[in-house]
């Protein structure tokens, strides 16, 4: 089952294929199969870049990365791999006792990977299409839950420049206060974003098969439960719609490891990338 999403914009000169995924949350017993799966879809799919958008591991004392290595080196021979990190990826401890801990092995195995860029407020630039990432702390997204006002602050701490001429495309893991950032900020850098991806949200824990029509439909992202606990959240899943657009990926793993025994009921869900396609208008 691969779902295609489409936006149009005239600042590009060619249509352009992406391969979106996000919250793999790899572990030392992560499925084989599965990645072998996520491979073959991105090369069926022959996209022009995949966009990696955080929780690429579960946590810290996931050290044995070969079988990751292995998956992503092969996806990057397809296309150029652009990545951001995740709240996942520089934590360690359980799902109540979280601390920060820098991800040294990971950040050396992707760094490992050629064709595979990893954006830490800085942008890969292909002509006039650019792709911009930044992460926030594990202050942001632990000790101040994602608060708007850490928002505020960790944002106005980035010093990469954007041009509004250009199609700008924005990585950045969490997609709860982005949106509204970039309405209340409008002379931010982040308002020349044209197209965010996100994941994090996990779709709230909605089954695509539920959460794509109520999306398509009713033009919500609203969904059950944010991954702060909290129900009927924002900028849980799908489309983003208005300025900027977005889309919110819904996790190849809903629920990880670090949830007990929760995560076997990852059974009950799909696992497929999603493909975003980015057509030249004339307008």
């Amino acid at each position: 089952m691969k779902h295609i999403e489409t936006f149009t914009t005239n600042k590009i000169n060619k249509d352009i294929k992406i391969a979106l995924l996000s919250d793999i949350h790899y572990h030392d017993r992560f499925s084989t199969r599965l990645l072998n799966k996520l491979t073959k879809q991105i090369k069926n799919s022959q996209p022009d870049y995949i966009c990696l958008v955080g929780d690429i591991v579960d946590q810290v004392k996931y050290k044995k990365l070969d079988k990751l290595i292995t998956f992503l080196s092969n996806i990057s021979t397809i296309a150029p791999i652009i990545c951001v990190l995740g709240n996942h990826d520089e934590k360690s401890g359980s799902l109540w006792t979280w601390k920060h801990e820098p991800n040294k092995h990971l950040i050396e195995a992707l760094n490992s990977i050629k064709n595979l860029h990893l954006l830490e407020d800085a942008t890969y630039q292909d002509g006039n299409l650019v792709f911009y990432g930044f992460n926030f702390s594990f202050n942001y997204y632990e000790n101040c839950k994602e608060s708007y006002e850490e928002f505020n602050y960790e944002a106005n701490e980035l010093k990469t420049k954007l041009n509004k001429s250009n199609y700008n495309i924005v990585l950045f893991h969490s997609p709860i206060n982005i949106y509204d950032f970039i309405k209340n900020n409008p002379n931010h850098e982040l308002a020349k974003s044209d197209l965010i991806f996100s994941g994090h949200m996990h779709n709230g824990i909605l089954p695509f098969w539920l959460s794509y029509p109520l999306n398509k439909i009713f033009k919500t992202n609203r969904s059950i439960i944010s991954p702060q606990k909290k129900l009927f959240p924002k900028y849980s899943q799908g489309r983003v719609y208005g300025k900027p657009e977005g889309y919110i990926f819904e996790a190849i793993t809903k629920l990880s490891r670090s949830t007990g025994f929760y995560h076997l009921f990852n059974i009950f869900f799909f696992k497929n990338i999603e493909i975003i396609e980015i057509k030249r208008s004339n307008n």
